[in-house]
C-alpha cells in the first residue's frame, strides 16, 4: 500500500519561520531578467561579492528561469565549494527550500539535491543562496526530470527509484515464497532509515547497508508487508529501494524449542527480536561445549538449567560466542541471541567434550586450531 498524497514533490525541508525569511530575500521581478534554465540542463556559475544581495541577511544569490507545465517534476542537485541553499519561488510563493548543510548536524561539502512539482503551468524562480554573508564559491546546477515511483509493490528481485520528500514514505512488500530478504534503500543525497513490518515483524535500520544506506535482512512467511522510507537527516533526495531473496534450507530452525542433538549441528534463523531458543535433554552428566557460528552479527549465547546459569559473547573465534560447560542430567534451554537485536542465520554446534575440557578434534575454529598449534610447540620444547 503506497499512501502517499498527491504532494509528492512539494514537501519543505525548512521550518516556516525559514521559509518566510526566504522570501523575503528576493523579488518576484528577478524571474524577468534572470537566465533560463531548462530541466535537463547543467550551468556552473560562482557566488562572489559582486552577487545579487539578499538584504534581510547581506548573503548573495543567483536566480535561474524555469518553464515549467501543470504537475511536472523536477529534481535539482547543487554541488561544489559553496556553502549554499537551494530555493523554488512561484512569484512571491516559496514552494521548496534545502539547505547544504551535512547530515546530523555536520558541515561539509556533501552537495544538496531538492524536488519539487510545478502546480501550474508558468515560469519558476531557481534560487542559489549562499548560506551567510560571508559564503562564497563556485557552484554547479543540475536539474532532471523525475518519474514517481509506480505504486506496484515490491518483490523479490525488485528494484524501485524514487525521490523521499516527505517525513515517511510507505512502500508494500509482497512475499510469495518464504526466505532470508535483504531490503536495501540506498542514496547518496540523504542518510537512508529503513523500517519493515507486518506479520509479527517490526524492524528498523539506519547504517546497516554501508555509509550511510540502511538494509534489513530477516526472514519472513509469505504475505504482505509494510516498508517505510524516511531520513535522519530531514532531507530530501533520490534513493534506491532493492529487495534480495536468499532461498534457505527447508531444515532451517525458525520457531523457539526445537531439540538439541549432542555432537550435531543445528541451523537456525534468530527472530525480530533477535534470538532463537532451543531444548536439550541430559539423561547422564556431560562435558559439552556450546558454538554459536554466524557471519553477519555477533552472537551471544545462554544456557540455564538445573545449577547452570551462564553465558559468553565472543569467547569463540571472532564475534562468535561459545560456552564449555560440566552439566549434569536434566533440562536445559541453550539462546542463541545478536548483539544489538538484529536477525541473520547462524550454526549451533554441541560437542560431547568427554573429560577433556579442551576444544574438540573437530573443531573449524582458528583459535582452537591456535591453541592446539600452541600445545604441539609447548610439547617440543619439553
Amino acid at each position: 500500500m503506497n499512501t502517499r498524497p498527491t504532494r509528492l514533490f512539494a514537501a519543505l525541508s525548512l521550518s516556516l519561520a525559514l521559509a518566510l525569511a526566504a522570501c523575503q530575500k528576493l523579488g518576484g521581478g528577478e524571474a524577468d531578467t534572470a537566465p533560463s534554465f531548462a530541466v535537463g540542463d547543467s550551468v556552473s556559475g560562482e557566488i562572489t561579492s559582486s552577487s545579487r544581495l539578499n538584504y534581510n541577511d547581506g548573503s548573495r544569490h543567483q536566480g535561474y528561469r524555469m518553464a515549467l507545465k501543470s504537475g511536472q517534476a523536477v529534481a535539482l542537485e547543487l554541488g561544489g565549494a559553496l556553502d549554499g541553499q537551494l530555493s523554488v519561488f512561484d512569484g512571491q510563493n516559496l514552494l521548496a527550500t534545502a539547505s547544504a548543510g551535512g547530515y546530523e548536524g555536520e558541515a561539509g561539502d556533501r552537495g544538496l539535491s531538492l524536488a519539487f512539482k510545478a502546480p501550474k503551468d508558468g515560469t519558476y524562480l531557481v534560487a542559489v543562496n549562499s548560506a551567510s554573508a560571508d559564503a562564497f564559491g563556485p557552484f554547479k546546477l543540475k536539474s532532471s526530470q523525475v518519474t514517481p515511483y509506480d505504486g506496484k509493490p515490491l518483490g523479490a528481485g525488485s528494484e524501485a527509484i524514487d525521490w523521499l520528500v516527505d517525513e515517511k514514505q510507505d512502500y508494500t512488500l509482497k512475499v510469495d515464497k518464504a526466505g532470508i530478504y535483504a531490503v536495501t534503500m540506498e542514496s547518496g543525497a540523504l542518510d537512508a532509515y529503513l523500517r519493515l513490518s507486518g506479520r509479527g515483524v517490526d524492524i528498523e535500520d539506519d547504517d546497516g547497508g554501508g555509509n550511510l544506506n540502511a538494509r534489513i535482512r530477516a526472514y519472513l512467511e509469505p504475505g504482505e508487508y509494510t516498508l517505510a522510507a524516511s531520513s535522519l537527516s530531514g532531507g530530501t533526495g533520490a534513493f534506491t529501494l532493492k529487495v534480495a531473496l536468499t532461498p534457505v534450507d527447508k531444515d532451517l530452525i525458525i520457531r523457539d524449542g526445537s531439540a538439541l542433538a549432542v555432537g550435531q549441528t543445528a541451523q537456525g534463523m534468530v527472530d525480530s527480536r533477535g534470538r532463537r531458543s532451543f531444548v536439550l535433554e541430559l539423561d547422564s552428566a556431560r562435558h559439552l561445549q556450546f558454538d554459536a557460528i554466524a557471519d553477519n552479527f555477533d552472537s551471544v549465547l545462554r544456557v540455564s538449567g538445573p545449577g547452570i546459569e551462564a553465558e559468553d559473547d565472543d569467547g569463540g573465534n571472532g564475534t562468535n560466542a561459545r560456552l564449555a560447560l560440566r552439566m549434569g542430567p536434566g533440562r536445559y534451554t541453550v539462546t542463541v541471541s545478536s548483539f544489538g537485536s538484529q536477525q541473520g542465520v547462524f550454526e549451533l554446534e554441541t560437542t560431547d567434550l568427554g573429560g577433556d575440557a579442551a576444544a574438540p578434534a573437530n573443531s573449524n575454529r582458528k583459535d582452537a586450531a591456535t591453541a592446539t598449534d600452541a600445545a604441539a610447540e609447548a610439547a617440543v620444547a619439553n
